[in-house]
């Protein structure tokens, strides 16, 4: 995993939605927490998979559309035909950094359900995201036992929706306009920060699952990951 981030540290990414280390450090968790074939894959593909997540930044019209919400379902489900008709395993690593890119954004409130008068702090959180990154923990919430594809992406989209209120009143607290450098470990911005990183390794990782098992493969790791577990953050 280790030559994992070193690639993706040499990928030139433009600034979009989360920064480059933000989405950087989510794709490297969640590879870390893919079932055991997939994450082999992924480390014998490593410029793949930050390839992946190249242009996902690059082309990020064409990949997310006009809804990330669709477009993160769509990929999902790409990819899982991509290995059931033999494609070529690094094209298949290159798609699951696309979707590491589509999960992490659907973990922005800004991006799921930003307002305009908040819009224009969104660039301030991102930045603050990445400050913060290596204090957070890495929550993994669990498999979902009963996965299907379509409800768990309505539930999570829903839930990231929720965070958007809480970041108005921080931005507009007292009544004016706030930038993050009045933010502190204890603000309700460092707490929503860090639930959206855990909750996107987990929903990444929960994917991944998704499309071996769709796929055919070995996924008897995953009673190990039914409950909550934290893990050392990998900055």
């Amino acid at each position: 995993m280790r030559r994992l981030l070193l690639v993706l540290a040499f990928v030139p990414l433009p600034a979009c939605a989360w920064t480059r280390v933000s989405d950087q450090q989510i794709a490297q968790m969640s590879a870390e927490l893919a079932p055991p074939d997939l994450r082999l894959l992924i480390q014998r593909f490593p410029r793949e998979y930050a390839r992946g997540l190249d242009r996902a930044f690059a082309d990020a019209g064409e990949i997310h559309g006009t809804n990330l919400r669709q477009s993160t379902e769509r990929e999902t489900r790409k990819i899982v035909a991509m290995i059931r008709t033999n494609q070529p395993m690094s094209a298949v690593v290159e798609q699951l950094g696309i979707l590491a890119h589509l999960v992490g954004d659907a973990n922005n409130p800004f991006n799921v359900r930003s307002t305009a008068d908040l819009e224009p702090s969104r660039t301030d959180f991102e930045g603050y995201f990445e400050r913060a990154l290596p204090k957070f923990p890495t929550v993994f919430y669990g498999l979902e036992h009963r996965f299907q594809l379509g409800m768990y992406l309505d539930q999570a989209f829903a839930r990231t929706a929720h965070f958007t209120p809480l970041m108005g009143e921080e931005y507009f607290r007292f009544g004016e306009r706030r930038t993050s450098i009045e933010f502190d470990d204890r603000s309700t911005a460092f707490g929503v920060a860090s639930l959206c990183y855990s909750h996107a390794v987990s929903d990444a990782v929960n994917l991944y699952y998704y499309i071996w098992r769709e796929a055919g493969g070995d996924v008897r790791p995953a009673s190990f990951l039914r409950g909550r577990g934290v893990f050392a953050n990998g900055n």
